[in-house]
């Protein structure tokens, strides 16, 4: 397809701290307590918007609403006037700029919150339960930065999108036109729509060619290989290892065989399973995508 969308998380810059938040230690308390969070979590849950992988402020999963509310308040209250409300300091107060705080990136349940407000000067003493939620709350701050530490928000977590735009009765017609010859929806993508309910998922996995073996003889292996000899004897099966030294077929029946290479001998020629898949993706594309937005929208109903 034309749009390919990439997540890129970039190393934050850090900077030391020399006022709160400057150590770390102990004394952090368990997340999830309270009411339902931001982005429905249950109550005694943890609130959705993490990310599986990359660095601590895009995994960590936040705080249901009620603690990253009263992290806001406690905030505002004890850190604000040298920190700053967006959290990037006064510079008058010297009050260092929290968003790329170590102590923060590296805080998990806000033990090193706690610590740091110990060596404050003055020391602020907080309840535990009041450290703790500063600390959440300062981590879904930290959560919605963008690539290269560039300002909140720029970056929003817990939203959700719908990807269920398209008209399904087109997306079947293009899906005739186009699928059709390798895929059936009364076969190998039979209730597709209910194997990944998540049109995301759906939209993802039909694209790259996932979802349904097809009716094409390499559609559900690895690339398909033949080496032909040089006395023209050949073999076929699925490539196994193929590099400049040896090729390796693994043959119908299951059996392995290798051939070393020497200039450029036995000759090995190599289908890819996908071709078919990435020829069809060419013909399906167009500007606003909406033919892959219709085929998905069809492939939904199909349950």
């Amino acid at each position: 397809m034309k749009r390919k969308f990439t997540l890129v998380v970039a190393v934050l810059s850090a900077f030391a701290l020399s006022s709160p938040l400057m150590a770390q230690g102990g004394g952090g308390r368990g997340r999830g307590r309270g009411a339902a969070g931001a982005t429905g979590a249950p109550a005694g849950g943890r609130a959705g918007g993490a990310r599986a992988g990359g660095f601590p402020q895009y995994t960590r999963p936040l705080a249901p609403q009620d603690v990253l509310a009263r992290g806001k308040a406690l905030y505002e209250q004890n850190c604000a006037s040298c920190h700053a409300s967006d959290l990037r300091g006064v510079l008058a107060k010297n009050g260092p700029n929290l968003l790329h705080s170590t102590v923060v990136f590296s805080d998990k349940e806000g033990e090193g919150v706690a610590a740091a407000l110990q060596q404050h000067k003055p020391v602020i003493n907080l309840p535990a339960d009041d450290t703790h939620a500063i600390a959440e709350y300062l981590h879904s701050i930290q959560a919605t930065m963008g690539p290269q530490g560039s300002p909140p928000g720029r970056n929003p977590v817990g939203l959700t999108y719908n990807v269920l735009v398209g008209d399904a009765k087109a997306g079947e017609a293009t899906f005739q036109r186009l699928c059709s010859s390798c895929h059936s929806v009364t076969g190998d993508l039979k209730g597709i729509g209910t194997k990944y309910e998540d049109p995301k998922t759906l939209q993802n996995t039909w694209v790259s060619g996932g979802g349904g073996g097809g009716r094409g003889r390499g559609a559900g292996g690895g690339m398909q290989g033949t080496v032909t000899l040089a006395n023209g004897q050949k073999f076929e099966g699925r490539l196994v290892r193929h590099d400049d030294f040896l090729v390796v077929l693994q043959l119908a029946d299951g059996a392995r065989k290798s051939f070393a290479i020497e200039n450029g001998e036995p000759k090995v020629e190599v289908k890819d399973p996908q071709e078919a898949h990435k020829k069809m993706l060419l013909q399906l594309d167009d500007p606003d995508n909406k033919n892959m937005h219709d085929i998905t929208a069809y492939l939904a109903t199909i349950k």
